[in-house]
């Protein structure tokens, strides 16, 4: 019997610790990966691991974070007590913090706004003092949460990312030495102020206030990707000093005021490789009978299109001679939308101009040599076929065409648009059609 239950025991090893042991990196590497309570429970495996979780130098307060913190503790539902619980627990974690903090990355829950919790000052005070390099701010309620000018001393810092607050920098603010990529989403910008020249990376959505960055945009910056995502007017004397823009991303959040000469706007941008455009932006730009003439962006590979209605014949030509000045075009995303406010007659005579326009002499000669991917989203009918005809006639290296429909309620109407499709000659012969 005595051997039968040495025989059951559990076999617990020679009783050496040998994850303690592992090489600095590789411990680096395990927490890494791991959220952060998970990190916070290794801290109980030995004294070593305990020295470890409190130089842990990558902090993320995410949605995970707080809902495990949720289930591990009795929280009160009244968003007082919880924030109080909350704002004590991360308190706790920065206080026994030793080192450099490199990431701190707060995703505050929904419904519990980052206005109401004082300590935040605090903690931005606390890690602006550990050379913080990447930093996340995130507020999921309307954007009231001033940023505490501590925030602009992180000289050190590389990444910012932003989500409803508010940015007041302090009088003697000069920008950042070391910031090199700032997202900004649904942030308020109360005045003047800049990133720093050295910035590589801007994207912006849904801000307001956008007018006070004028002095990021000067001929000494460093910019290679812009997003500007519905953020009120654009300023157009900004892009008079983007030379180095390879990626340019431009939507608005309505029609524009100002017209925007096309050419003058991409002679400014001579590296330009992937835009995004809106039908807004479309509206707004002015191309001219010279641009068709001319091969204004031959490092263009990408071009995406938005919300562009397959009724509207000035939108129509322009995406096209976007199409025609780029020699070096090699995918085509266009995602379709519809103007609600256009009746059924007036549609059809819209779409008969756009069909006439797409059968014009002048299209004929349309050579696309380059062009392998084509991507068009939200087909309703037969609007779009002719199109979709004139650039698989005109792309002899395609690869692969991509339709996506949306809910066409006729079986038959879906037969025949797909034959339809078989049909049309094409100048690739090893080009594919995937209709879904």
């Amino acid at each position: 019997m005595a051997s039968d239950a040495k025989t059951r025991r559990l076999d617990c090893g020679d009783g050496i610790d040998r994850i303690s042991n592992l090489p600095g990196n590789v411990i680096d590497l395990i927490l890494k990966r791991l959220p952060l309570h998970g990190a916070a429970r290794m801290s109980v495996l030995s004294k070593a691991w305990r020295d470890i979780w409190v130089m842990f130098p990558r902090l993320v307060f995410d949605d995970d974070f707080f809902e495990q913190l949720s289930l591990a503790r009795a929280f009160k539902k009244d968003e007082g007590t919880r924030l109080s619980q909350f704002s004590r627990t991360i308190s706790g974690i920065l206080l026994a913090r030793r080192g450099p903090i490199l990431k701190f990355h707060l995703d505050f829950p929904y419904n519990t706004s980052l206005h109401l919790c004082p300590d935040t000052i605090y903690w931005i005070k606390h890690i602006s003092n550990c050379g913080v390099k990447k930093m996340n701010l995130t507020n999921y309620e309307v954007p009231d949460y001033e940023i505490p000018s501590y925030l602009f001393s992180c000289s050190e810092m590389t990444h910012l990312s932003l989500t409803g607050c508010v940015l007041k920098p302090p009088p003697k603010y000069k920008g950042f030495s070391n910031l090199i990529c700032v997202s900004l989403v649904h942030v308020v910008i109360t005045t003047d102020m800049s990133f720093g020249a050295q910035l590589v990376e801007l994207y912006m959505e849904c801000c307001h206030g956008t007018e006070y960055l004028g002095r990021q945009f000067k001929y000494y910056n460093n910019l290679t990707e812009l997003s500007i995502r519905e953020c009120g007017e654009v300023e157009l004397q900004w892009f008079e000093s983007i030379q180095k823009v390879k990626h340019l991303c431009l939507m608005l959040d309505g029609k524009a005021n100002k017209v925007i000469n096309f050419a003058d706007l991409v002679d400014k941008m001579p590296r330009i490789q992937t835009i995004h455009l809106d039908n807004f932006f479309l509206e707004s730009l002015e191309l001219g009978a010279a641009v068709t003439k001319r091969n204004l962006m031959e490092n263009l590979r990408d071009l995406y299109f938005y919300n562009v209605e397959s009724c509207n014949l000035v939108q129509i030509q322009k995406v096209l001679c976007l199409i025609r000045i780029s020699p070096n075009l090699q995918y085509l995303h266009m995602a379709l939308g519809r103007n609600v406010m256009n009746v059924a007659e007036s549609t059809k005579l819209m779409v008969s101009s756009v069909v006439q326009y797409l059968q014009s002499p002048e299209l004929m000669d349309m050579n696309l040599n380059q062009l392998e991917a084509v991507e068009i989203k939200w087909i309703d009918g037969t609007d779009e076929l002719q199109f979709i005809k004139l650039l698989l006639a005109s792309s002899p290296s395609l690869r692969w065409m991509k339709l996506f429909h949306i809910a066409i309620n006729d079986s038959k109407e879906q037969l025949r648009i797909s034959r339809e499709l078989m049909r049309f000659r094409r100048a690739s012969t090893a080009a594919e059609i995937i209709w879904t």
